[in-house]
C-alpha cells in the first residue's frame, strides 16, 4: 500500500511548492528511485522543468516532460514530469503538484502531497488527506 506524505510549505506561492519538489526529487534520486512529479497543468510543467534545470549550481537532475518529451518511454529518465499522463508501471515515488488525487496514485511506493497556505491548496490538500485516511493508507504530516 502506498506511503503518503504531506509537506507543508509555510509560504503560498507555486514557486515554494517547486522548490521544494527539488528538494524531495535529489533526496529520491540519492536513494536511486524512480520518480514521478504530476502537475496541474502547462504552467506548473513548465516551471518544474525549468527549476530542476537551475535550482541548484552544483547539480542537474535528468528528466523529460510531456512539454519538451515524447513520455511513450518514460523511464528513459530518472524522473518524469507531466499533467495528463499516468504510468502504466508500478513506480517508486510520486510528487505530486495538483489540487486533484492522481488516479494512479496507488502505483506507486511512496507518494509526496505537496501543500502550501494558499487558501484553495490547503483546503484541496485536507480533502485529499481525508481521502486517503478514509481508504486507510499510511499518512505522514510534515509541517516546514
Amino acid at each position: 500500500m502506498t506511503e503518503i506524505n504531506f509537506y507543508i510549505s509555510g509560504y503560498n506561492t507555486l514557486r515554494s511548492r517547486i522548490l521544494l519538489a527539488c528538494r524531495l526529487v535529489e533526496k529520491a534520486r540519492e536513494h536511486k528511485l524512480q520518480v514521478h512529479i504530476h502537475t496541474d497543468g502547462y504552467n506548473t510543467t513548465k516551471q518544474m522543468d525549468e527549476m530542476l534545470w537551475i535550482w541548484k549550481e552544483s547539480s542537474f537532475i535528468p528528466h523529460i516532460s510531456d512539454i519538451s518529451n515524447d513520455l511513450t518511454n518514460p523511464f528513459s529518465e530518472p524522473v518524469s514530469i507531466a499533467s495528463d499522463y499516468a504510468p502504466t508501471k508500478h513506480c517508486d515515488y510520486l510528487i505530486n503538484l495538483s489540487n486533484q488525487i492522481p488516479e494512479f496514485f496507488s502505483r506507486y511506493t511512496k507518494m509526496a502531497e505537496i501543500i502550501n497556505q494558499n487558501e484553495s491548496i490547503l483546503t484541496a490538500g485536507r480533502e485529499r488527506y481525508s481521502f486517503y485516511k478514509n481508504k486507510g493508507y499510511t499518512l505522514n504530516y510534515y509541517q516546514l
